[in-house]
C-alpha cells in the first residue's frame, strides 16, 4: 500500500549541506530515514537507560549498523491546506495537487514546464558569537515578536576569536510537509510516527527544528496509483520527476526500460540535480546520486 502522510513542524526539519566553503544550504531530506530510526530505537534502543549512549557505541563500533527498515519514502516537501486540497512543491517546482478525504486523490499537475523556487528564503550568518544578531536577522525575515527587545551584539570579527561565519540559504520555511510512503503497514507507520513525535525528525532537535505536532496517513487511491510512487510522479501526463535519492545506474535504467513507469510511452532527460547522499539508511555512507530528475514523456504513435 502507498500512503501520503501529512506532518506538522513547529519548525520544519532542519538538514544543511556545505555548497561553498562558507555557504550552507538546506538539502530536501526522505522520510525514510527517519522512520529506519524510530524502527531501530524500537527494536533496539527503548529499553535502554541511556539510548543515545547506546545508538553511538553502535554507530561507531559496528562495521554495519544493522536497519531493518524496507520502507521507501519520496522527500518531505513543503505544502499548503486549501480546504480539502493539499498543494505540494516538488523538488523540480511542479504544483501537485492532491485531494484529502478517506483517501487522497492525486490530480494532474498543469503546470507545462515546472518554474524553479527561489522565493521565501532566510539569509542568516552563523558564528560563535553573533547568536542574537542571527536572531534579529530571523525575526526580521518572518515578521514576528519575541517577548523581550534584543540588544545588538559585537561584530564577530572583534575580540582574540573570531567566528566564521557561514551564509546559509533556507528554503520554503512551511511548516506543513508532506511524504508519500510505501513498504509498511498503516499500523506500523502510525507507531513509528508516534516516535518521530517524542525524538523529532532532522538535525538540531534540542533547539526545535523538526518538533514534529502532528501527523495524519492518507492512502493513495487507486487510481493515484498508477501516476506516483515513493520515486517518481507523473506531471500531466507529459513530464515525470523523480523526487527521491536515485543511484545513476537507476536512472540509466528509467530511460533504457520507460515501460516500468509509462505504459508504451519513452522517457528524456531534461534536466537533473548529482550529488552525495544515499539511496537508503543510513545515509551517512554518502556516495554519488541523482537528487531529482526530470524526464519528458513521450508515447508512440
Amino acid at each position: 500500500m502507498t500512503y501520503l502522510v501529512t506532518l506538522k513542524f513547529r519548525t520544519y526539519p532542519l538538514s544543511l549541506s556545505l555548497s561553498s566553503p562558507n555557504e550552507l544550504s538546506q538539502e530536501l531530506m526522505s522520510l525514510d530515514g527517519a522512520l529506519a530510526f524510530a524502527e531501530y530505537y524500537k527494536i533496539k534502543l527503548s529499553c535502554e537507560s541511556d539510548w543515545r549512549m547506546k545508538y553511538l557505541e553502535d554507530t561507531l563500533n559496528s562495521k554495519e549498523v544493522e536497519w531493518r527498515s524496507k520502507t521507501q519514502s519520496s522527500y518531505l516537501l513543503p505544502a499548503i491546506v486549501n480546504d480539502e486540497n493539499l498543494i505540494v512543491t516538488t523538488p523540480m517546482g511542479f504544483k501537485v495537487v492532491f485531494t484529502i478525504g478517506t483517501k487522497a486523490h492525486y490530480e494532474f499537475s498543469q503546470s507545462q514546464y515546472p518554474k524553479r523556487m527561489e522565493s521565501s528564503q532566510i539569509l542568516l550568518r552563523l558564528g560563535r558569537r553573533d547568536d542574537i544578531v542571527k536572531v534579529e536577522i530571523l525575526r526580521n525575515s518572518l515578521d514576528i515578536e519575541f517577548p523581550r527587545k534584543i540588544k545588538a551584539l559585537p561584530s564577530s570579527q572583534s575580540g582574540p576569536y573570531k567566528a566564521v561565519d557561514y551564509l546559509v540559504k533556507i528554503y520554503t520555511p512551511n511548516l506543513m510537509w508532506v511524504s508519500v510512503v510505501k513498504g509498511i503497514s498503516k499500523e506500523k507507520l502510525e507507531e513509528l510516527l508516534s516516535i518521530l513525535k517524542k525524538l523529532g525528525i532532522g538535525k538540531k532537535r534540542n533547539m526545535g527544528w523538526g518538533d514534529l505536532l502532528d501527523y495524519n496517513i492518507h492512502p493513495l487511491d487507486r487510481d493515484s496509483r498508477d501516476s506516483i510512487t515513493s520515486e517518481y510522479i507523473v506531471h500531466n501526463q507529459k513530464f515525470l520527476e523523480t523526487w527521491r535519492p536515485l543511484s545513476p545506474e537507476k536512472i540509466a535504467e528509467l530511460i533504457k526500460w520507460p515501460q516500468r513507469t509509462v505504459r508504451n510511452g519513452k522517457l528524456s532527460l531534461l534536466d537533473s540535480k548529482i550529488g552525495y547522499g544515499a539511496e537508503k539508511p543510513p545515509y551517512w555512507r554518502k556516495y554519488l546520486v541523482v537528487k531529482s530528475a526530470l524526464f519528458k514523456v513521450s508515447f508512440h504513435k
